[in-house]
């Protein structure tokens, strides 16, 4: 039996039709976005972010993971490492942040602006993971070389009842999901297709 969270009616979004969805315990559901509407308007940027946070709203307890980013200011002074940022975040110890960065593959002295976008997503979804059950984030920015640390990274989280919702490019999702438990949705505007 499914333990359906919310159920999402088809519906309309800046021009974009968004079929509908059920988000259940233990599932990932990815959309999959064209670069551009019909009439040439981009989606990658603002619509992406539009999109996560319309869905913040109408799912409860839905979590929007951002990337991480340092202000100019905290940049300037002391740049923070990966096991600052999970002790922070997380509010644990040294020890258990070493543990964490760990299991993600990462120096736990590593400075954060340092590290490449798939790891800063990695960081940060794990962080939010460990913290709350829904999520919604991108993979816009993963290298192909790091696609398939990202995906694991989350994999392991779907296994272990988590849910979410990955906002992803649609040109780069041309292979079958491997996991069950993922459920690839492939918005298609005007002449873009792709099978």
């Amino acid at each position: 039996m499914t333990n359906i969270i919310f159920h999402s009616p088809k519906f309309e979004f800046k021009g974009i039709l968004i079929p509908e969805f059920d988000m259940e315990s233990g599932k990932l559901i990815r959309l999959c976005l064209p670069n551009f509407d019909s009439k040439g308007n981009s989606l990658v940027q603002n619509f992406r972010n539009e999109i996560m946070n319309h869905f913040e709203k109408k799912i409860p307890k839905l979590k929007l993971t951002k990337d991480y980013s340092e202000s100019g200011i905290r940049k300037f002074m002391k740049s923070l490492t990966v096991e600052n940022y999970i002790t922070e975040k997380l509010n644990v110890d040294g020890t258990k942040a070493e543990i964490l960065a760990k299991n993600l593959e990462l120096d736990s002295t590593e400075k954060l602006n340092n590290l490449t976008i798939g790891k800063n997503k990695a960081l940060t979804i794990k962080c939010d993971f460990e913290k709350y059950d829904i999520l919604i984030f991108d993979y816009y920015g993963v290298s192909a070389n790091e696609i398939d640390y990202l995906e694991r990274i989350v994999n392991a989280e779907i296994i272990k009842g988590k849910s979410g919702i990955a906002i992803d490019r649609l040109e780069f999702n041309q292979n079958e999901e491997t996991n069950k438990k993922i459920e690839r949705i492939k918005i298609t505007v005007g002449n873009n297709v792709y099978n």
